[in-house]
């Protein structure tokens, strides 16, 4: 091959080094009109039915209108949300096996330590923080317990004299009361039962004293009359209970925890696919359908950055872990 005697001049090598990075520009772009060309699967880490499962299949419908290909929901539950989370950690980081992330996503580094097989921050990275809805507080209908200023206080006086109940060790209503007692003082004794439903159901028939769960599960026992509620989180009250006060109002300003979820991929996904997903996913949760739809089961459509997620999500970890510790949680 005979060689150019062309000097290889200033110029000559800022125009090859501009025609490379027009290279790995329309590369990019050609990576980003070119997904998806197959079918999405979003893993949601528990049961079908829940207030996860129900929101991650709104939002796939929504989806799957925008992006022009299937978006699957597959249900992946057990060991407190870590069996999903572990099978997107280590899924293609392609953009086609995303997660449906809540609350035990960052619980689960301080609840299973070495056991867990997959580093939640570094493993798994977010895309947007979907929706949040409020927990609120509830007693049996005719418990003596008229604020939650009286059932703190009582928690206080008499150590472990009153009950709440749960959807199992490490589940929102437990790690919910347990920031409770933490933050206030007050002791309770944990009954987990097998799932929100009996719970709930103990709650009704007076075999606990009360619990704390997110109002997209409980809005509807509330206003049906079957329990009572005392006090719902966030900065304002509930448009689904509206006469409810909030914590601050019962007197419990630093008292702070929503029932979140949330959209995210492998970590080491191009950034592109992420960008895409994220603008999609905002732009999903910002039409009216979506909006009323959430809104419906008492939950909020956020629309924030990738970034303001993943910090959300590095902060969550660290708050838990220390929750966790104090309270002595032990995972099942």
């Amino acid at each position: 091959m005979q060689r150019s005697n062309t000097p290889f001049t200033p110029a000559r090598r800022a125009a090859v080094i501009g025609l490379a990075v027009a290279a790995v520009i329309s590369g990019s772009a050609y990576a980003q009109s070119g997904y998806p060309s197959r079918p999405i699967k979003i893993v949601v880490a528990f049961a079908a039915g829940g207030p996860n499962d129900v929101m991650a299949r709104i939002l796939a419908e929504r989806l799957q209108a925008q992006l022009g290909q299937p978006v699957i929901v597959d249900n992946k539950p057990g060991a407190g949300g870590t069996i999903g989370s572990e099978l997107v950690a280590r899924s293609p980081a392609d953009g086609y096996t995303l997660l449906f992330p809540s609350a035990p996503f960052v619980t689960a580094p301080a609840l299973y330590g070495a056991r867990l097989k997959y580093d939640t921050l570094k493993d798994i990275t977010g895309i947007a923080k979907v929706a949040e809805s409020p927990l609120v507080m509830m007693v049996p209908p005719g418990s003596p317990y008229k604020s939650l200023q009286e059932l703190v206080n009582a928690g206080k006086s008499k150590p472990n004299a009153l009950n709440y109940g749960s959807g199992g060790v490490a589940s929102t209503p437990h790690l919910a009361t347990s920031l409770l007692e933490v933050s206030t003082g007050a002791q309770f004794q944990h009954v987990p039962y097998r799932g929100g439903g009996p719970a709930m159901q103990a709650l009704a028939g007076g075999e606990i004293n009360m619990l704390l769960d997110s109002v997209t599960t409980a809005g509807p026992q509330v206003t049906g009359g079957r329990v009572t509620a005392l006090a719902v989180t966030g900065e304002k009250r509930s448009p689904k209970l509206p006469n409810v006060p909030t914590f601050a109002e019962a007197g419990f300003p630093k008292y702070e925890m929503t029932h979140w979820v949330g959209l995210a991929a492998p970590a080491q996904t191009p950034k592109d696919i992420l960008d895409r997903l994220h603008k999609e996913t905002i732009k999903a949760m910002g039409t009216p359908e979506l909006r009323a739809r959430f809104d419906q089961l008492g939950a909020t459509p956020i629309l924030a950055s990738r970034d303001a997620f993943n910090s959300f999500l590095a902060q969550e970890v660290k708050t838990w872990t220390e929750v966790i510790k104090k309270a002595n949680i032990q995972a099942e």
